[in-house]
């Protein structure tokens, strides 16, 4: 059984995670997992289960509640996880948002530099979500629609003049806060909470966001695909 760990920063994110697995390997029991949240630096919550005898992959989602812990989180278990119980790939997963854009390179650099001596480096992976996971939501231009009838992409370009069907989501400064300006067209805001995060996961078509023309665009989306089946590989 191959055992793959992702690190997160939230809930936001674990939750996103397990859908797609959900979707991408075919239906939740083609996948064993289990989720947990960091409380401090060496206490853990089980949050999930889920084990299925026949599946032949199993998964860690590590939400490390908060967004500069995910790198630290995983360089404090990745031996542990990979020499001593037998993990065979690891993918931190993080936004770029509290770094300038051009910041981009760096950030990846040091997370070069880091892991540049570990003996199991090729199994470590680092994916930096442009400039927020959320960019990847808007990637669907119709998964408003589905939670408000009224939010239309036409409805939306006409109100905050933004073209969801056009524009690349990884171009915006803050895609959460434009979430939130489309969620404040019906009388709502995105706060991250776990209701809205299973309410925009299990609305997107992951159809689309596997499709070329998707990730031609969302190049941070179209590299943790690339990781998640490196990791199947492993």
């Amino acid at each position: 059984m191959k055992k793959i760990g992702i690190f997160v920063e939230g809930q936001t994110e674990r939750i996103f995670v397990v859908k797609f697995l959900t979707e991408y390997l075919g239906g939740e029991h083609k996948f064993s997992r289990i989720e947990v949240k960091l409380k401090n630096k060496n206490r853990t919550e089980v949050l999930s289960k889920r084990n299925y005898p026949e599946t032949n992959y199993y998964f860690l989602i590590f939400d490390c509640a908060g967004d500069g812990n995910v790198l630290p989180a995983m360089y404090d278990r990745a031996e542990n996880m990979i020499i001593r119980n037998n993990y065979n790939f690891l993918i931190a997963l993080q936004d770029l948002y509290n770094n300038p854009r051009n910041k981009k390179d760096v950030v990846i650099k040091n997370f070069t530099n880091k892991i540049e001596n570990y003996t199991y480096k090729n199994k470590v992976k680092f994916v930096l979500a442009i400039m927020e996971l959320e960019a990847w939501f808007l990637a669907d231009p119709n998964i408003f629609s589905k939670i408000s009838c009224k939010l239309t992409s036409e409805y939306i370009k006409n109100k905050i003049n933004i073209n969801l069907s056009e524009i690349n989501p990884e171009s915006l400064p803050h895609p959460a806060e434009t979430i939130n300006k489309i969620y404040n067209l019906v009388g709502r805001s995105y706060k991250k909470t776990e209701d809205q995060a299973y309410e925009i996961s299990t609305r997107l078509d992951f159809d689309l966001l596997y499709s070329d023309d998707t990730l031609s665009e969302v190049k941070s989306l179209k590299y943790f695909i690339e990781k998640i089946e490196e990791g199947l590989e492993a």
